[in-house]
């Protein structure tokens, strides 16, 4: 048996513990603690809180162990916690990077391709919408007059896509399946007859045309047929 100088880890009194033993018990707090930490918290208190918590009562070996020494260590207070220093928050180094001097021919270069780019785009892109809106506008004309019967305006068809393929009409009253289908070969014809395209060939004047018709009943949906036979078959959707 050596008896050594130890504290105790709950109440941090100085108290004499063997360290022959595992552990270790405080009269002054009723705490039983590995020996090993007793030790410890009197090399190195400030690693311990010393939490001063109420223990239970024990009458067991150790408290026994412990009357029958004669010891009388003077309670010493627990070393207050250290605080804990702020850390301070890492603010990474920018590292400031070098103005670079564009030389006054190459910025008037750059201007003088982009100007050229948007000209050139321009040249292209305007002549088509234009078409493509005069076009819209001579099929939309001769669309009414197929439907002079059914009292709409120009503000009842829209007519979409660069190649006028997909248009919608709307109706006030309801109409036959075998009515679309009638509406639907006369705006391919329209659209072929106006943009000169092969009569006799119907990929090129049906294949590529949707019709959606709204009414306030629902509607009727004709997209794309592959053939003729199709216009009236799977190629005919009913609208909600």
């Amino acid at each position: 048996m050596a008896i050594k100088d130890a504290r105790c880890i709950n109440c941090g009194s100085l108290i004499q513990v063997d360290n022959k033993e595992e552990q270790s018990y405080c009269m002054f707090c009723n705490c039983v603690f590995e020996t090993s930490e007793g030790l410890r918290a009197l090399e190195n208190p400030e690693a311990f809180e010393f939490p001063n918590e109420e223990q239970a009562e024990y009458d067991g070996p150790l408290a026994q162990r412990n009357r029958a020494r004669t010891i009388a260590p003077a309670p010493a207070q627990a070393p207050a916690p250290q605080q804990r220093k702020q850390e301070i928050p890492f603010e990474p180094k920018v590292k400031e990077l070098p103005v670079l001097k564009i030389p006054f021919r190459l910025k008037l270069l750059v201007i003088v391709v982009l100007v050229l780019a948007i000209g050139i785009l321009a040249s292209i892109s305007l002549p088509t919408i234009a078409a493509r809106n005069g076009r819209h506008e001579t099929i939309t004309a001769r669309f009414l007059q197929e439907l002079a019967d059914k009292n709409i305006d120009e503000d009842n068809i829209s007519i979409q896509n660069l190649k006028s393929d997909y248009v919608v009409l709307v109706l006030d009253e309801k109409i036959t399946e075998e009515e679309a289908v009638s509406i639907f070969n006369q705006y391919c014809a329209i659209r072929a007859d106006v943009m000169k395209l092969d009569q006799s060939s119907f990929k090129n004047t049906h294949t590529a045309v949707t019709l959606r018709i709204a009414t306030t009943e629902g509607g009727i949906e004709i997209a794309e047929p592959e053939n003729e036979s199709a216009i009236g078959g799977e190629a005919l959707r009913l609208l909600p």
